[in-house]
């Protein structure tokens, strides 16, 4: 049997680029940038991986095209190929969902955690299908025989699978395409600004029966092509910076407001003016009404996007000034 030594080599160098270099190379600019961080347990995983892809890869064009050797190892490499991309999207580390990866910026007080479970098992499925086409190739060529499937007309069964590889790949790319067009046109905004609603229920010189709820408001602006499913907002209030510590201490949790729930912010759309109200604590109620401090607003923000589980969390800080 023929081998092809300059293919097998061309498409190895081409595969160490797709495999190793890219992927490492991404890693070090999002962990650079401060976008996304990596464990060096993560990274040694992906080169072990990434080095046996590019020997099946390899392996692969060292056959004729029309050998059933080089169909079965098309075979094993698509195989491998699917679970390599599995592990990148989705991953099987213990205890950890499939596809969880965190997008950290602490400038900005922002940490995403994203569920890609829908593009790890389309892209693990994809791979299936084209595997199977060169399994059925291969039994075709060592055989010397057809299959075929019969829909009105006869369809050569590695066609077939062919065409629906191909089709679900362009499915994919256009997934693709249409997530990174919505993600950028898709914006959350919190005001720098709450309202407050303070009351002393009659008795001006006795704090200790006062009552302030703070209310928070936020802008969803959707320009993307999907809906926002879902959406839970938990809101908590904590304390720094007090001008005093025995009233009012420091990073302490003043107040809260959870499981806020909006079913749908829809396509194309800007929802303005959403309010989530926090009742304050009445164990803290004296220290806020009678010590400044800043308070920081942490929100929780989860939803379903696009079939991606999304679980964003914002920090910003704001001045509070004693009441009296």
């Amino acid at each position: 049997m023929k081998v092809q030594i300059g293919k097998m080599i061309l498409y190895g160098i081409i595969s160490a680029v797709s495999y190793l270099i890219v992927p490492l190379i991404m890693f070090q600019l999002l962990d650079t940038y401060n976008i996304m961080t990596f464990s060096q347990a993560f990274k040694l995983s992906i080169i072990i991986i990434g080095i046996i892809g590019i020997v099946f890869s390899m392996l692969r064009h060292l056959f004729p095209k029309d050998t059933s050797a080089n169909r079965l190892v098309a075979f094993g490499a698509t195989v491998y190929s699917g679970i390599y991309l599995f592990y990148m999207f989705g991953g099987f580390t213990v205890g950890v969902s499939y596809g969880t990866y965190a997008i950290d910026i602490p400038v900005m007080g922002i940490q995403v955690l994203l569920g890609l479970q829908l593009i790890a098992w389309t892209l693990l499925a994809s791979s299936g299908i084209r595997a199977t086409q060169y399994l059925v190739e291969a039994i075709e060529i060592s055989k010397q025989k057809e299959y075929n499937v019969s829909v009105r007309r006869k369809f050569k069964l590695s066609k077939v699978f062919k065409v629906v590889g191909s089709i679900l790949g362009l499915v994919i790319a256009g997934y693709f395409i249409s997530l990174v067009y919505s993600g950028l046109n898709l914006s959350f905004d919190i005001h720098d600004s709450y309202d407050m609603d303070y009351d002393d229920n009659g008795t001006l010189l006795d704090p200790s029966d006062d009552s302030i709820n703070l209310t928070m408001t936020f802008d969803v602006s959707n320009q993307g092509i999907y809906a926002i499913y879902g959406v839970s907002i938990d809101v908590r209030f904590y304390t720094h910076d007090s001008d005093n510590t025995t009233a009012l201490p420091n990073d302490i949790k003043v107040g809260e407001s959870l499981n806020n729930y909006y079913s749908t912010f829809h396509s194309f759309s800007l929802t303005p003016d959403n309010n989530v109200t926090v009742v304050m604590d009445p164990l803290h109620i004296v220290g806020l009404i009678t010590t400044a401090c800043t308070l920081e607003f942490r929100i929780s923000f989860s939803t379903l996007y696009a079939g991606i589980l999304v679980d964003l969390n914002i920090s910003i800080q704001v001045p509070w000034t004693a009441l009296i």
